[in-house]
């Protein structure tokens, strides 16, 4: 990843608003911070320790979304997500059983369960909840091949290491899509909805967990955020998301906070504090009893439920 970061550098380039497409870039939220030399195999990485390192983020004044105007290529970003490192398979498993009970209270409000999509799978901890509830068929989509190379071998075979691609699906093949903190990393976050819209069949659900950087916390930590990061393009607000769902063609989609239940050590992770501090803390809250402790908060993430 070394070796790439001029190409984050210097090979950027600029966009509109990539929800509405608005070209006002004045508001200016966070100035840019990039230490090339900081850049490495995690960088790009899911559940990482923050580096606080940012792109240069703006606030749509048309739709409110929270981006970067000028964005590495998607060549960069294709290789950075495939050779990305992985190391929070633990942290997966807990995450996808908090998707999952998000999940079973409304799976009757579906057509049926004939096809499952999750774009971004990680190490398939959710495909395992998926097959669970039953659906047919179960797939997901995965770039990193360290994180797909953890899954379990019950669910190894239905990931597809790659990069999403709406055209390998007929319309309306799916009655589930799945795009868990996904959309803060795509280039073209507007484009997905549409792609996902497309691929549901009548009725069908597109579910999202993403981060709200209107959050009261997150609003609080300002750049100490972990998601003012590097690999965020884009952070969603509940407004932004109802606006981009609304004109991808989604109908009433329900937006609210959603909670997360992680052990103890996990959660002091992402603590804006020094690192020789919070590392040894980390080490040994992790090998401890007091670590292991499950604990559910709501830190900015918003959960989304829309049906086409």
């Amino acid at each position: 990843m070394t070796a790439a970061a001029p190409s984050l550098l210097e090979g950027r380039h600029t966009r509109a608003c990539p929800a509405c497409g608005n070209t006002d870039d004045t508001h200016e939220r966070y100035s840019e911070h990039i230490d090339p030399r900081r850049i490495d195999g995690m960088s790009y990485a899911s559940r990482k320790d923050p580096e606080y390192m940012r792109l240069r983020m703006v606030v749509c004044p048309a739709c409110d979304l929270l981006y970067a105007p000028r964005i590495p290529t998607a060549e960069f970003l294709r290789h950075a997500y495939a050779d990305t490192g992985y190391d929070s398979d633990t942290e997966a498993r807990y995450a996808a059983a908090s998707y999952a009970e998000a999940l079973r209270g409304r799976l009757s409000r579906l057509p049926n369960r004939s096809s499952a999509l999750e774009i971004g799978s990680g190490n398939g901890a959710l495909l395992s909840h998926l097959r669970a509830f039953e659906f047919d068929e179960v797939i997901g989509i995965e770039p990193s091949r360290e994180a797909a190379r953890s899954a379990p071998p019950e669910v190894r075979d239905l990931i597809r290491v790659e990069t999403f691609d709406s055209t390998r699906w007929s319309a309306g093949h799916f009655s589930l899509i799945i795009a868990n903190q996904l959309l803060e990393h795509t280039d073209d976050p507007f484009g997905l909805l549409v792609a996902a819209h497309g691929l549901l069949m009548p009725g069908g659900a597109l579910m999202i967990v993403s981060h709200n950087y209107r959050h009261w916390l997150m609003r609080l930590l300002g750049a100490r955020s972990p998601i003012i990061d590097i690999e965020h393009l884009q952070v969603f607000s509940a407004r932004s998301l109802g606006l981009a769902l609304h004109r991808a063609g989604f109908i009433a989609p329900e937006i609210q906070n959603f909670s997360n239940r992680y052990p103890v050590h996990y959660w002091t992770r992402l603590l804006p504090i020094p690192g020789f501090i919070k590392r040894p803390l980390h080490s040994r809250l992790r090998r401890g009893a007091t670590g292991a402790l499950m604990v559910r908060a709501s830190v900015g993430n918003m959960f989304a439920w829309a049906q086409a």
